[in-house]
């Protein structure tokens, strides 16, 4: 009888972390979850006889390449890759010294897109799956109508493009924009009556309900998933080409795609889809819930799990 793997999923101390979709990935293949510090000491005992390790980020790197120099040389490290860590604006001479001493131990890695794997391959030849999350947060609009009304959710990295989207209100007439998240951290004070900063909030729903549109336009984000819960909500997203789902548009979302994230860019797209019949926005409405029906959990952690396990028969 072949014996069961051992795996142990790593994840920093951090109030962002684990992700929930990391968490239920792992939960798929990981028999043990250990939390490790961003730096300094950690004993590498904590870590129980494991066969493989599964890294939600590279902040756990040294810790696995020193459980895989001392306690396991055999033990495979996977990483997944859901941020900026390959991206060329983050690849500072700090980070590329930091993954010259740890990336080596690294067998193989998931990425959230195949604009990260990309990234990924133009740094280091290791072998890379693409599995792309799911929305954690299911809602539906208690009734559908068609406000000036705009939503933004994310954390305060500028190049979420948040910034870019506020100076484009500048240019929209009659829109109101709902900003949420970490991103408060980021602007400073507005005194513009139609840009609501409402900050870290309880639940989502009554933005859901309340907005028409859901604006996006990184300058690089790799796949969030309050994309995807948007469009499951039933709102119209607008997106950059840099923003992972793009790469899952069909023909007929692309026109929901910016060719760049200037705030004139941006306002401009914003009226071109607000301008349409609402039967035309009713449709796009429709194929963004259809799009989105295949990345629920389900579906995700059936294919994370089978990516983790081919990137095994294959390391």
């Amino acid at each position: 009888m072949k014996q069961k793997t051992s795996t142990t999923f790593l994840y920093s101390l951090s109030s962002k972390s684990p992700h929930p979709v990391h968490l239920y990935w792992a939960k798929s293949v990981c028999n043990n979850f250990i939390q490790t510090p961003i730096c300094g000491f950690f004993d590498i005992r904590k870590i129980p006889k494991s066969d493989v390790l599964l890294l939600e980020s590279l902040y756990c790197l040294p810790f696995a390449k020193r459980y895989k120099q001392k306690i396991n040389p055999q033990c495979k490290i996977i990483s997944i890759i859901a941020d900026t860590s390959f991206w060329e604006e983050k690849l500072s001479i700090f980070r590329k010294i930091y993954y010259r001493l740890y990336i080596d131990c690294v067998d193989g890695l998931i990425a959230v897109s195949e604009r990260i794997k990309k990234d990924i391959l133009d740094y280091i030849d290791k072998p890379v799956e693409v599995v792309r999350p799911f929305f954690v947060s299911k809602f539906k609009k208690e009734k559908l109508s068609f406000e000036k009304k705009i939503l933004f959710i994310g954390n305060e990295v500028k190049e979420k493009g948040f910034l870019k989207l506020i100076k484009a209100m500048e240019l929209l007439s009659d829109f109101e924009l709902f900003l949420v998240g970490d991103c408060y951290k980021a602007i400073n004070d507005i005194r513009d009556n139609s840009i609501h900063i409402e900050g870290r909030v309880t639940s989502l729903k009554r933005y859901f309900d309340k907005c028409t549109y859901y604006v996006h336009p990184a300058d690089f984000d790799p796949c969030p998933v309050s994309v995807f819960e948007a469009m499951h909500a039933g709102l119209i997203p607008v997106i950059s080409k840099d923003t992972g789902q793009s790469e899952i548009f069909n023909k007929g979302l692309k026109k929901l795609i910016l060719e760049d994230n200037k705030p004139i860019t941006i306002a401009k797209k914003i009226n071109e889809i607000n301008d349409l019949h609402n039967q035309e926005k009713l449709k796009l409405i429709r194929e963004c819930k259809k799009l989105s029906i295949d990345y629920t959990r389900e579906k995700s952690v059936k294919r994370f799990k089978r990516a983790f396990l081919k990137l095994l028969e294959n390391i």
